[in-house]
This record gives C-alpha cells, structure tokens and sequence, in this order.
C-alpha cells in the first residue's frame, strides 16, 4: 500500500480569523503528528484488512462467476451449435462485466474509507492545532504540503507543540488498538485478471474467454 498523507485532501487545516491581526502564520507537518501519535499505522493496519476481506469476498465472487461459465459451457456440450457459441460468449462477457463492477465498487469504497479516516484525525486535530499556534502568538496553521511552502523560520513550526498537545488530549494510538492484518488471500488487492484473448474458433475460444483467477500485485 502506498504512504499515506494525511495532508493530501480538500479538508483544510487552515484557521482564518483574519490577516489584520497581530498574530502570524504557523507551520504544522500533520504526517510528522500521525507518525508520532501512531495514527499513521493505524490507518494503515485497519485499510490492509479491509482490503483483506474485500479480497476474500472478491475471491469467493469470482470463484463463483467461473462457476456459472463453467455450467454454461457444460450444458452447451462438445460440439455446440452456433447459437450455443454465442450464448457463451455473451455470458461470458456478461460475467466479467460483473466482476469488474464489484472490483471496481471495492476499490472505491477503499479509497473512501482512507479519506473518511484522515478526514477524522484531521478535523480532531484542528483545534489542537490551532491551540498550539496561539500559545505562540500565532493565529492561523498552512500545513507544510498543503499549500507548498517554500521555507520559513524554525519558530513558526508547532509540529512538536501540536504532537504534544495531542498525546495530553488522548489521541495516541495504543498497541491494543492495532490488530493485525490478516493473511490475504490469493487476491492480494481488489482487482483481477479479465478474460485472456480467445483463439479464433467456436468452442475453445468461448472457453478462453471464461472470467479469469487472476492473480493481485503481491503475488
């Protein structure tokens, strides 16, 4: 699984009174706090066994997909005719249009729940974050990524005070709340394999293009 940011997305941890104030703009490494806080391996962790299971569900979906070909080209027996041959062809295409609907529908509900929990952590630590900003005289946080900044003075950045702040309000990690992933299937992410191309005649090319176990990234 790539690194996870947990600056990366719409949700800004940007506070705006207003510019005309005294106070100035501080910096914060919101990746530097989920490490610190173990927030980052916990969102990691709990992504990788979601994935697990969707796998498994996936591999289950597949496993009876190939099935139902299976059964179709059995009923068509040896030497179908030519309406048998496009009965199954068309339900095979049928099939793995329908794998690759509920693959794709895992992957987005995936990437959804990664925003959904940085999301979380971020809209947590805002306040915390902004406290710690204060206790400078400062009154609004730029993440270091989001905006790009180009440089500023070491007394700007409350990346320390806002981890510290944190761990006092209870958002650390605790190794009770990390459970190990479980082992993945053969599927190791929610994709698989389509059909392979078909030669060019009647039976064996239907049975080629059967929905395919195919095989994940770590495999």
């Amino acid at each position: 699984m790539k690194k996870l940011s947990f600056a990366v997305f719409s949700l800004a941890l940007i506070a705006f009174p207003t510019f005309a104030q005294s106070g100035g703009v501080a910096v914060l490494d919101i990746d530097e706090v989920a490490r610190q806080l173990g927030v980052e391996e916990k969102v990691r962790v709990d992504l990788l066994n979601i994935q697990n299971n969707m796998n498994t569900e996936l591999k289950t979906t597949q496993e009876t997909l190939q099935k139902q070909m299976t059964d179709v080209e059995k009923s068509a027996g040896q030497n179908p005719t030519d309406e048998k041959k496009r009965e199954i062809v068309a339900t095979n295409q049928q099939l793995n249009q329908e794998f690759n609907r509920l693959r794709n529908q895992a992957q987005a509900q995936l990437n959804q729940e990664r925003v959904r929990m940085i999301n979380e952590f971020r809209i947590r630590l805002e306040p915390i974050a902004l406290k710690a900003a204060q206790a400078r005289g400062l009154d609004v946080v730029l993440m270091k990524v989001t905006p790009p900044i180009f440089t500023s003075a070491a007394n700007v950045d409350i990346t320390q005070e806002t981890t510290k702040l944190a761990l006092e309000a209870g958002m650390q990690v605790k190794a009770s709340e990390l459970q190990a992933p479980a082992a993945a299937p053969a599927t190791t992410t929610p994709t698989a394999a389509p059909a392979t191309p078909a030669p060019s005649n009647g039976a064996e090319k239907a049975k080629s293009e059967a929905p395919a176990k195919g095989k994940g990234k770590g495999e």
